[in-house]
């Protein structure tokens, strides 16, 4: 049986939730493209997940969109997926007939949703609209008055718009206005959806302390500047204390739970504060999310290339840095000149140079579907395909079971 590689990117709600992942399936042995043969590819997809992990591992809470075809919703092997999780995602639509009316509605009466996807605007559709949970309409494809026209048709009827390839904050603010309630796209990582907010003290404050670890200034010069914050000092004993660490005996203080994390965990904790202080429940925070990946994603290939643990430290570092631009709406040159990380850190967030870098750039274009630019720099790493597609599952997977700790 063929290797089957998951890779997922977020759905969003209008306060910038992650309300579900739309889920890309790659096969290594088709040039890495997405599946797209229809019922076979689909089955072996799910046969594949049900075999070698577990849903909960890949979307944990949220929704999963798969794409399928209408003739394999009709099959038995839907019923493998876990209800009231999947939205089964049905795309490319040409004509409608009964067969394809029944088999929305079979599913749906199964405890599954449904959604239309790569859709022209066209009269035809008008009984799928009656009968599916949602339509997501490429926001690229219609100019502002086209889809204007398209949100108000389609509001006429019980569906929930999402709005596909949101780029930029004119796109997501345009999409929010027209009605769109879901958004797709990478505008969350752009600095300028918060370009009016300050950078709080508390903020401030975690900078100084991830100076502070970079620089590996005193234990205690930590420990004090630390208990200046009680809410950061119950943080981090919690986060010491947590089934995560697996420790024997609780750690009851700040000095032996900084001795404990060590310097590299020190810095990769407060990177996870500074992304967590953009408030709501972390769980559903999109770039906090992205960060953990990325930088899990780093430390496993450079692991696969490198014993050197220092280097593997780096990698990780350099991947959960990589969105702190967006969390500080600063430049990233500014950023690590304050910090005063080292430069191949530095050379890699602000050039995508060296080995750091090229490992950036692949996964930021893995994450948006991009395989062919992803292949590009991935092989200057001289590592293998598989190695980047296997990576992104494991970090998928570590994230989820790290926010269950959390």
């Amino acid at each position: 049986m063929k290797e089957i590689y998951l890779g997922r990117q977020p759905i969003l709600d209008k306060n910038l939730n992650i309300f579900g992942y739309e889920l890309f399936f790659r096969d290594k042995e088709t040039n890495y493209a997405v599946i797209k043969d229809s019922i076979e590819a689909t089955a072996r997809v799910i046969m594949n997940i049900m075999s070698y992990m577990d849903f909960k591992d890949i979307i944990s809470n949220k929704r999963g969109f798969i794409n399928v075809t209408p003739e394999f919703i009709e099959g038995d092997l839907i019923e493998l997926l876990p209800e009231n999780k999947i939205v089964l995602e049905i795309g490319k639509i040409k004509r409608i007939n009964k067969f394809i009316i029944d088999s929305i509605k079979n599913v749906k009466k199964k405890g599954y949703e449904v959604a239309l996807d790569d859709i022209k605007m066209s009269d035809f559709l008008t009984p799928l609209f009656e009968i599916v949970d949602y339509v997501k309409l490429n926001i690229k494809e219609y100019s502002d008055i086209e889809l204007k026209e398209a949100v108000e048709f389609l509001k006429k009827y019980p569906i929930k718009l999402i709005a596909v390839k949101v780029e930029t904050e004119k796109d997501f603010l345009l999409a929010k206005e027209l009605g769109f309630e879901y958004f797709q796209g990478f505008f969350f990582e752009r600095p300028s959806l918060i370009k009016n907010k300050q950078i709080s003290s508390y903020k401030i404050a975690l900078m100084k302390l991830l100076k502070m670890a970079i620089l590996e200034q005193d234990i205690s010069e930590i420990e004090e500047f630390i208990k200046g914050y009680p809410d950061l000092a119950y943080k981090l004993l919690r986060f010491i204390n947590s089934p995560f660490f697996y420790l024997r005996h609780k750690i009851h203080s700040i000095k032996q739970a900084l001795s404990i994390l060590g310097y590299s965990n020190i810095q990769k904790w407060v990177i996870l504060q500074l992304y967590a202080s953009e408030g709501g429940d972390i769980k559903f925070n999109p770039l906090l999310e992205r960060a953990v990946i990325r930088g899990k994603m780093m430390e496993i290939l450079v692991s696969r290339i490198s014993s050197d643990i220092a280097f593997i430290d780096k990698a990780y570092i350099t991947g959960m840095l990589s969105l702190i631009h967006v969390v500080l709406n600063k430049p990233m040159e500014e950023i690590v000149e304050e910090l005063y990380i080292e430069n191949d850190i530095k050379h890699a967030l602000t050039k995508h140079e060296g080995i750091l870098g090229y490992l950036l750039k692949a996964i930021e274009n893995i994450e948006k579907d991009n395989l062919n630019e992803a292949i590009e720099y991935f092989h200057r790493t001289g590592l293998a395909m598989e190695d980047l597609l296997s990576a992104e599952l494991e970090a998928i997977t570590y994230y989820e079971n790290f926010m269950e700790n959390q």
